[in-house]
């Protein structure tokens, strides 16, 4: 029966997994993207006029050019899936910030640069998932396909904002477009690039059955249902920005721009402009290169540099001292991560919350700063900060992803820390008191899952160090007596500090030092800790080396 219409419950999109487009796809070698709002293509075909004296029109209209087939698409951002099935490099959450891949590296080295996208259309009225009969042998209730041949992606950007879900939005440009009835054995969508044949006959494209949601069952038998997140939410978003201190590390310097407060290193929003809306975006334009003797443009490449934009618009609260002409004078860089959260499906509450989709951008130098105020309205600002793509092994710079996809869906790793010394008045932590000790945990964690952590899940020891090691005496503090945990920001970052006894024991290691020593504080937490997932801690110890002058009187 012929169709009235076509409307979103009967569409579904696809993209090729093999960068050999013009190779046969079997179902295994197509992912679907899911938790799609919009999606657009169309194609274009310039011509050029044959004209000559004697005639009014043209006689002839020729194609010189390589059509260009565009396709535009959007999804709500539940997991980061879809960016790992459309060739992004995404890290496991556990990563560490100095330990990971650039976002783009397979795009880079061409490894998943090109690939084939599928729109599949079910028949009127039918939801395409879970739609059996797509394939009827009679063809009379056949769903259709567009395929969509040798797409790079051109753009991407990716925003969050009060009172909406995070979205992704999408472009790519491709060189061929078909229309089949079916979606099993179809021709081939993609072209040889250098003489612009079609595929061959023989390399048939098959799509898989249509899914709700991107779990599967060989790679989410958990019980934590992470992939079958609907969608994240804005009030599980966590903003951090650190200045940039040369490595590839995030940094324990906050903010310290003229100008709007922005989240500290930890997250701490509390002296913080309140942030209304973020915005990432990336193009990656890309050249034709063709040369006599070939129909189409044998390649497309990047045109560099690429550069990585960030936006955030925000409620101006509290302003930060300082001096555009000390910026132009002593510039820095900044280090941001936004980190987006879901809930695991087995529980409800904070507790029962992982890290989803955290992106990480590096060396972000600051463009600009604009402000707004108006009768009726609150004052506003809004900060624009832009970096460039670094190479494929380059990791103090660009974007990062890190995230929870089809392969590594799963976090199994326990939390880790680092003991941090604050050496001067606000360092690591706002409101952290010179002598204090900073705790900083990698992810959120509790005691058990159950309560927060208190003095008494925290053990200090000090010693001597030679550079690599504690050696004797090595001296125990006592919890509440010798120290007190005096602050936690978001479960993650935890301030301990020495009572006057606990400050004389140290004095006591710090004379019995030698000048080529060092003073070591050691910092340890209960076994019971573990992260949202239940993942027990894997490093229970982390040392600092302290400057304390010896002998001390």
């Amino acid at each position: 029966m012929a169709k009235n219409r076509v409307i979103y419950q009967s569409e579904a999109l696809f993209a090729g997994q093999k960068t050999g487009v013009t190779d046969t796809h079997n179902q295994v070698d197509i992912k679907q993207i899911h938790r799609v709002q919009s999606a657009n293509y169309s194609f274009n075909i310039s011509r050029t006029d044959v004209n000559q004296f004697g005639e009014l029109a043209a006689i002839d209209r020729v194609v010189l050019d390589t059509p260009t087939v565009s396709l535009d698409f959007s999804y709500l951002l539940a997991n980061f899936a879809n960016e790992a099935n459309l060739g992004f490099f995404v890290n496991e959450t556990s990563t560490t910030v100095e330990g990971m891949t650039s976002a783009l590296s397979g795009v880079l080295n061409k490894t998943e640069d090109e690939r084939n996208y599928f729109i599949q259309t079910s028949r009127e009225g039918e939801d395409a998932v879970g739609d059996t009969n797509r394939d009827n042998l009679d063809g009379t209730q056949n769903a259709s396909t567009i395929g969509i041949g040798n797409g790079f992606m051109t753009s991407y950007s990716t925003e969050a904002s009060v009172g909406g879900f995070p979205t992704v939005s999408i472009s790519v440009e491709g060189m061929n477009m078909n229309f089949s009835t079916g979606t099993q054995l179809l021709p081939n969508p993609g072209i040889n690039r250098v003489d612009g044949t079609a595929s061959p006959a023989a390399n048939k494209v098959s799509l898989p059955p249509v899914s709700g949601d991107a779990a599967l069952a060989a790679s989410d038998a958990n019980s934590s249902g992470v992939l079958a997140i609907s969608t994240l939410r804005p009030g599980d978003i966590t903003i951090k920005v650190a200045e940039n201190d040369g490595t590839p590390v995030f940094g324990t310097t906050n903010y310290s721009l003229g100008g709007a407060k922005l989240p500290t290193n930890a997250g701490d929003t509390t002296d913080s402009a309140n942030i209304q809306s973020y915005n990432i975006s990336f193009d990656l334009g890309r050249t034709p290169i063709q040369r006599l003797g070939n129909r189409f443009a044998f390649a497309r490449e990047v045109d560099f540099p690429v550069s990585v934009g960030l936006s955030f618009d925000a409620i101006l609260t509290d302003l930060t001292t300082g001096n555009l002409n000390d910026l132009i004078d002593c510039e820095k860089s900044y280090n941001v991560e936004i980190e987006l959260k879901g809930v695991t499906g087995d529980l409800c509450g904070s507790d029962a919350k992982t890290t989803v989709c955290k992106y990480v951008l590096k060396d972000m130098k600051p463009d600009s700063q604009s402000f707004s105020s108006s009768i009726g309205d609150n004052k506003s600002v809004t900060l624009d900060f832009s970096t460039q793509i670094g190479g494929p092994r380059q990791t103090d710079v660009g974007l990062f992803m890190a995230g929870i996809t089809q392969t590594n869906n799963v976090d199994t790793s326990g939390p880790t820390f680092n003991t941090l010394e604050v050496t001067s008045a606000g360092q690591h932590i706002a409101g952290t008191a010179t002598g204090e000790y900073v705790l900083d945990f990698n992810e959120s964690v509790t005691h058990g899952g159950t309560r927060d952590l208190i003095t008494t899940d925290f053990a200090l020891f000090t010693g001597i160090g030679d550079g690599t090691a504690v050696t004797s005496p090595f001296v125990a503090f006592t919890n509440t007596t010798d120290y007190t945990l005096v602050n936690n920001v978001l479960d993650k970052s935890f301030v301990l500090r020495l009572t006057a006894a606990g400050q004389t024991k140290l004095n006591a290691t710090a004379n019995t030092a030698g000048i080529a020593k060092d003073v070591r504080v050691s910092g340890f937490v209960n076994e019971n800790a573990q992260d949202s997932l239940g993942n027990t801690i894997t490093t229970s110890g982390s040392s600092v080396d302290i400057q304390i002058p010896t002998p001390i009187a």
